[in-house]
């Protein structure tokens, strides 16, 4: 072989070797035990206790867009049109629940019984699993019509009921749809096995036609992480009724907060190493009464009232206003500016006025 191509036959060869090594690796896949709505989800590939691996690369966003709800930057083909707010299980018996790990946006509020219920708002994800879903509520129907979202539950009270039929609530009840939008898993026994998964909402909203382009800026965010000028909040503590004692601990590290129930970590069931955590905590208080032999409560989520914002080690007082039931809850400063969020997930603690608050 001339000995000018045999030096040119090395040097491609070094190349391509390289570029082959270079090739990030995948992330490891968790299978989960039943359902027939392509549930393989990505699992994070996390073992230093929730804290952000400095080293690890992410994938190159090509085409950024910033999520509406998050404030961060995603890729512009993962947008949702429309966001989706799925009512989610937080009985004892329900635990650990599927997705709340990547919702944007969650509400935790209390329903009949002395029992919280969450609703997770997502705005992007695929393949994901997302569960146990439970019934409707109205207080809860007032903040999915913030978002112009398409609500997801498995049945309802009667109030919720007459609001999905007579607002046109872009809906989907487990209740009246199976497989594969809806499945019940075995692990966990009924009614707390009712089980989604994102990639299955966005089939059925195509068809449905719910996913029309919607813009409802429902948060404001700073362009870049921005610390508050308040007290110290590296430990919240919120006590619901006291099976439903929830706390967030805050990590210096990546600037998280990272959420227990119950005194115990609140573990993702997918990704069963990943601690549910928060960038922005919101708490709202909201005037609570029961209206019924059920149990069952009202709300008062429109008008105004007084909250605490928690974000980067640190807390601030600040008030709520909702004009009307459709239009968005807008969170102020002292000073009466409207409040900015750092890009990241928020999380959103209604309680009542007698709720027992303790932050250090």
């Amino acid at each position: 072989m001339n000995k000018r191509v045999f030096i040119v036959f090395l040097l491609v060869a070094a190349v391509l070797t390289a570029v082959s090594c270079s090739k990030p690796a995948e992330a490891p896949v968790q299978q989960t035990n039943g359902g027939d709505a392509g549930t393989d989800t990505p699992v994070p590939a996390d073992d230093n206790g929730g804290e952000e691996d400095k080293g690890a690369e992410k994938p190159a966003i090509v085409d950024g867009v910033v999520c509406p709800l998050g404030g961060e930057i995603i890729e512009r083909s993962a947008l949702y049109q429309r966001p989706v707010a799925v009512m989610m299980d937080n009985h004892s018996n329900a635990r650990p629940q599927a997705g709340l790990d990547q919702a944007e946006v969650v509400y935790e509020i209390l329903a009949e019984g002395n029992i919280t219920r969450y609703m997770a708002i997502f705005m992007h994800g695929e393949n994901q699993v997302v569960g146990p879903v439970r019934s409707a509520r109205r207080y809860f129907i007032d903040k999915s019509m913030e978002y112009d979202s398409i609500y997801v539950h498995a049945g309802g009270s009667p109030e919720a009921w007459d609001d999905v039929a007579r607002l046109k609530i872009p809906s989907f009840d487990a209740m009246s749809m199976g497989a594969p939008l809806f499945w019940r898993e075995k692990h966990k026994k009924e009614p707390h096995n009712m089980y989604s998964a994102l990639d299955e909402i966005q089939k059925a909203a195509d068809k449905k036609g719910y996913n029309k382009q919607t813009e409802v800026p429902v948060h404001a965010f700073n362009s870049a992480d921005t610390d508050l000028e308040g007290d110290r909040a590296e430990k919240v503590s919120i006590l619901y009724p006291p099976k439903y004692t929830v706390s967030y601990e805050y990590r210096t590290g990546d600037k998280l907060y990272y959420r227990s129930v119950m005194g115990k970590p609140h573990f993702d069931e997918v990704a069963e190493d990943y601690q549910i955590n928060a960038k922005n905590i919101i708490i709202q208080k909201a005037a609570h009464k029961v209206v019924d032999n059920e149990g069952r409560r009202k709300i008062d989520l429109v008008g105004k009232g007084e909250g605490i914002y928690i974000t980067n080690g640190s807390y601030v007082e600040i008030t709520w206003e909702k004009k009307d039931r459709r239009a968005p809850t807008r969170f102020y400063s002292q000073n009466g500016e409207q409040i900015k969020l750092n890009p990241g997930k928020t999380w959103i603690q209604v309680v009542p006025f007698d709720a027992q608050i303790s932050i250090e």
